[in-house]
């Protein structure tokens, strides 16, 4: 049992050294170590919680290379920068591409541009025409869920207050204590600076309405 997962048993009102329902072991505490994990990937992909750099080798006429992202998934890309020339590439895509040269998997030379593909593939325009440059990938990764108390727990400090609270929310919703759930919802929300995310103004429908005393609103009444 981590720290983070021990202030979540405080909090409710176990006792982290002898709790009596999230006992010690993966089946006890899998509902807090599963909240806490979907708090940790949640404030990465909303507030870029965890960045790594990556290094791609290119090679000669190859426009789409694999990254091995070993414990974790692709986010986006910060930056990307060409080594060698000491170049900033600016982000495209294919409908883009498409539109300006539909042969640009045939072009060569200097590349300019990348592309994020799915989970784990970058493509460039254009193919290099060596084997001597080096992609450096600045990116947003989510962390992959951590199984044990061995393994890391990738999250910011700043951040490891909201987690609690997001998991703390999620056990009193599981417990149909709706005004708890709703309380430690918007400590985590407060503290992870994801307002915009669960901005209650998104669930509204803004409406014209005739003022009254004017003359659609007088005709309206006839």
């Amino acid at each position: 049992m981590n720290a983070l997962e021990k202030q979540v048993l405080r909090i409710i009102g176990e006792d982290p050294s002898a709790p009596d329902v999230f006992t010690d072991d993966p089946a006890g505490i899998a509902q807090i170590r599963d909240s806490i994990n979907d708090a940790i990937q949640e404030l990465a992909i909303l507030a870029g919680g965890h960045e790594d750099t990556f290094h791609v080798p290119l090679l000669s006429d190859a426009n789409f290379y694999r990254i091995n992202f070993q414990r974790g998934y692709f986010g986006w890309v910060k930056e990307c920068w060409l080594v060698g020339s000491k170049r900033r590439l600016v982000q495209t895509d294919f409908v883009r591409l498409e539109g300006e040269n539909p042969q640009w998997l045939q072009t060569s030379g200097t590349p300019t541009e990348y592309m994020q593909i799915g989970l784990n593939v970058i493509g460039i325009n254009r193919a290099p025409t060596s084997s001597s440059d080096m992609l450096e990938l600045h990116c947003v990764v989510v962390p992959a869920p951590y199984d044990n108390d061995n393994d890391r727990v990738k999250l910011r400090d700043a951040f490891k207050f909201a987690a609690v609270n997001y998991a703390v929310s999620e056990y009193w919703a599981s417990r149909g204590d709706a005004p708890s759930a709703v309380n430690h919802l918007s400590t985590y929300v407060e503290n992870s600076g994801n307002r915009l995310a669960y901005d209650p103004s998104a669930n509204r429908f803004t409406v014209f309405r005739q003022p009254q005393g004017t003359p659609a609103a007088e005709d309206q009444r006839q």
